[in-house]
Order: structure tokens, then C-alpha cells, then sequence
């Protein structure tokens, strides 16, 4: 039997959009959770290690939430936004692709060594926790938590991308392009506060992103481009 590439391009769209609603999911519990329970865990060694001590199997769930299950819901928006093998892509295409295989599986692997390591630690008797935890610590940083530059460099590939190639709307794409700006500024010390913005414009922009490809937003580009296989190698 035959398979009808119009379907299958719809249904590989619609996998990316509610692919995208569990990215801005994501993003909803990483934020509450920061607020709520942990707000000086990026900022405060001691601070974190309390909030891990004191609510340690909840964070990490946090981390699988935010971490690994983040990353495989981007696998499947990646491949999504791009053409499927058979047709050509472009090199903004390509370079986004890469950077978002490249970004989910560095969250994938951040989410699954801070989980071992919190496991590690609370597995320790409490004398040696203090002498245990400046390396742990260190380890939870140096993997980034907190910065979002690879994020935000992703998110100017493939809003350029979608701009080039027309498979969204301007508005989308620009805002896109705003939002991986400010993503890139987290890799400084003293931009801490962009990350806070950058995951709030994320969470609007992989919803926005999300409803047009589940509805196809009336017939608009989103679709069309992307369902005709157009020629992307420019």
C-alpha cells in the first residue's frame, strides 16, 4: 500500500505541534517549580543543597520533567520543521537541525546527571554530605543550569528557517528571532535574568508555534510550504 506523502507531512506537523505543547509544558513546571520551592537554587550552593535534601525525590522528577522529557519532545519538534529526507533542505535547515539534536541531547544527558547525582548524594551518610557536595555542585553548574545560550542560538536558526522558507508566519518567526536573542545573553553571569525572560517567551512561542501546525492556522504557509516539498536549497 502506498503511503500518501500529503498525510504523512500532516501528521508529522501535527506531532511537532503538540510536540511543542510539551516543550511549553516543560518550561510552565521548570518555572513554577523555581519560584515556588527553590528560587536561590542557581545562585546559592547551600541553598540548593537544603532544597535538595528537603525535597529530593521532587526534584528529581523536576529534572526528568525539564530535562529529559524536554529533550525527546524536542527530538520530535525538530524533525518536524525541517523537509523529510527524500526532498532538499536548505542550510539553515541543516544548521538548525543540528543545533536541535544537538541541544536535546545535551538536556537529555544535564537531566540524567543531576538525577544520578542527587541519588548519589542523598545515598550518602549525612557526615559526609558537606565534603561530598562542593564537586557535585560543581558538576550540576559546569553542565549549565541556568543558561540558555544553546537554546537561544537554536531558536535564531530555525526562526530564520521558518522566515526563509516560509513554513510560518512572520509574526512567529520574528518573535522567534526576539526571543533567541535574549537567550544567547544567559551565557554572561550577570544576564541571570534573561533566562527568566527567555523561558516566558518560549512558552508563548512553542504554543503559537503548536496551534499552527496542529490547526494548520487556516490553510496559512505553515502547510502549504511545507506539504508542497518546496525547494529549500538556498
Amino acid at each position: 500500500m502506498e503511503t500518501n506523502p500529503y498525510q504523512t507531512q500532516l501528521t508529522r506537523l501535527r506531532a511537532g505541534g503538540f510536540a511543542a505543547f510539551v516543550c511549553a509544558l516543560c518550561y510552565v513546571v521548570g518555572i513554577v517549580m523555581i519560584l515556588a520551592v527553590m528560587p536561590d537554587i542557581n545562585n546559592d550552593g547551600d541553598e540548593r543543597l537544603k532544597a535538595i535534601m528537603d525535597h529530593s525525590r521532587l526534584i528529581q522528577l523536576w529534572y526528568l520533567i525539564i530535562f529529559v522529557l524536554f529533550g525527546l519532545a524536542l527530538l520530535v519538534l525538530n524533525r518536524s520543521l525541517y523537509q523529510p529526507a527524500y526532498q532538499q533542505s536548505g542550510h539553515f535547515q541543516l544548521l538548525g537541525a543540528l543545533l536541535g539534536y544537538m541541544w536535546a541531547a545535551y538536556v537529555f544527558a544535564s537531566g540524567l546527571i543531576a538525577v544520578l547525582t542527587i541519588e548519589y548524594l542523598i545515598m550518602q551518610p549525612v557526615d559526609q554530605i558537606e565534603r561530598i557536595w562542593p564537586a557535585i555542585f560543581a558538576i550540576q553548574m559546569g553542565l549549565g543550569d541556568g543558561v540558555e545560550w544553546v537554546g537561544g542560538v537554536w531558536m535564531l536558526m530555525v526562526n530564520t528557517s521558518l522566515q526563509r522558507y516560509q513554513i510560518a508566519s512572520k509574526p512567529v518567526a520574528h518573535f522567534g528571532l526576539v526571543t533567541g536573542a535574549i537567550g544567547t545573553l544567559t551565557v554572561m553571569p550577570d544576564m541571570a535574568l534573561a533566562g527568566l525572560i527567555f523561558g516566558l517567551l518560549q512558552i508563548v512561542w512553542f504554543c503559537w508555534l503548536g496551534v499552527l501546525f496542529i490547526t494548520g492556522a487556516g490553510n496559512q504557509p505553515v502547510y502549504a510550504s511545507a506539504i508542497k516539498g518546496v525547494n529549500t536549497t538556498r
